[in-house]
Protein backbone atom coordinates (compact mmCIF):
# COMPACT_ATOMS: atom_id res chain seq x y z
CA UNK A 1 0.00 0.00 0.00
CA UNK A 2 1.19 3.49 -1.26
CA UNK A 3 0.02 6.79 -1.24
CA UNK A 4 -1.04 8.46 -4.13
CA UNK A 5 -0.72 11.81 -5.72
CA UNK A 6 -4.08 13.46 -7.22
CA UNK A 7 -2.56 13.38 -10.39
CA UNK A 8 -1.51 9.80 -10.48
CA UNK A 9 -5.37 9.09 -9.10
CA UNK A 10 -6.63 11.00 -12.29
CA UNK A 11 -4.70 8.87 -14.45
CA UNK A 12 -6.44 5.55 -13.55
CA UNK A 13 -9.25 4.09 -14.54
CA UNK A 14 -12.22 3.47 -12.03
CA UNK A 15 -14.01 0.35 -11.79
CA UNK A 16 -17.90 0.56 -10.34
CA UNK A 17 -18.14 -1.39 -7.63
CA UNK A 18 -20.51 -3.88 -9.33
CA UNK A 19 -20.76 -6.67 -11.56
CA UNK A 20 -20.49 -5.00 -14.89
CA UNK A 21 -16.71 -4.27 -14.58
CA UNK A 22 -15.29 -5.84 -17.53
CA UNK A 23 -17.69 -4.14 -20.39
CA UNK A 24 -18.00 -0.87 -18.61
CA UNK A 25 -14.17 -0.20 -17.67
CA UNK A 26 -13.40 -0.96 -21.43
CA UNK A 27 -16.23 1.41 -23.07
CA UNK A 28 -15.14 3.98 -20.63
CA UNK A 29 -11.33 3.68 -22.10
CA UNK A 30 -12.99 3.52 -25.59
CA UNK A 31 -12.03 6.46 -27.76
CA UNK A 32 -14.08 8.11 -30.85
CA UNK A 33 -13.94 5.67 -33.80
CA UNK A 34 -13.11 2.48 -31.68
CA UNK A 35 -14.78 -0.90 -31.99
CA UNK A 36 -14.89 -4.24 -30.31
CA UNK A 37 -16.70 -6.90 -30.42
CA UNK A 38 -18.06 -9.15 -27.58
CA UNK A 39 -18.75 -12.48 -28.31
CA UNK A 40 -22.19 -14.00 -27.11
CA UNK A 41 -20.40 -16.50 -24.79
CA UNK A 42 -18.67 -13.60 -23.10
CA UNK A 43 -21.75 -11.80 -22.47
CA UNK A 44 -23.53 -12.80 -19.21
CA UNK A 45 -26.60 -10.83 -18.52
CA UNK A 46 -30.10 -12.61 -19.15
CA UNK A 47 -32.18 -9.90 -18.89
CA UNK A 48 -30.37 -7.26 -21.15
CA UNK A 49 -27.99 -6.96 -24.25
CA UNK A 50 -25.13 -4.68 -24.49
CA UNK A 51 -26.88 -2.31 -25.21
CA UNK A 52 -28.61 -1.39 -22.36
CA UNK A 53 -24.94 -1.01 -20.83
CA UNK A 54 -23.89 1.46 -23.37
CA UNK A 55 -26.92 3.40 -22.74
CA UNK A 56 -26.65 3.78 -19.35
CA UNK A 57 -22.73 4.79 -20.15
CA UNK A 58 -24.11 7.58 -22.71
CA UNK A 59 -26.41 8.91 -20.01
CA UNK A 60 -23.54 9.49 -17.66
CA UNK A 61 -21.16 10.48 -19.78
CA UNK A 62 -22.43 12.09 -23.20
CA UNK A 63 -21.07 10.45 -25.50
CA UNK A 64 -22.85 8.20 -28.21
CA UNK A 65 -22.05 4.64 -28.85
CA UNK A 66 -23.36 2.22 -31.75
CA UNK A 67 -24.33 -1.39 -31.14
CA UNK A 68 -25.20 -4.03 -33.77
CA UNK A 69 -25.59 -8.05 -33.30
CA UNK A 70 -23.91 -10.02 -35.37
CA UNK A 71 -25.84 -12.77 -37.42
CA UNK A 72 -22.99 -14.71 -38.79
CA UNK A 73 -21.15 -18.15 -36.69
CA UNK A 74 -19.55 -16.68 -33.74
CA UNK A 75 -22.25 -14.31 -33.69
CA UNK A 76 -22.58 -11.48 -30.47
CA UNK A 77 -21.86 -7.69 -30.42
CA UNK A 78 -20.21 -4.39 -32.12
CA UNK A 79 -19.66 -1.83 -30.42
CA UNK A 80 -18.27 1.57 -31.81
CA UNK A 81 -18.06 4.54 -29.92
CA UNK A 82 -19.25 7.43 -32.20
CA UNK A 83 -18.53 10.75 -30.42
Amino acid sequence: MRLISPEEKAAMVMAPRHNEKGLRTTLLQMQVEEIILIEEHEWTWKSAQPNALCRRVEAKTGWKFECEKVVSPGSGWVITRVR
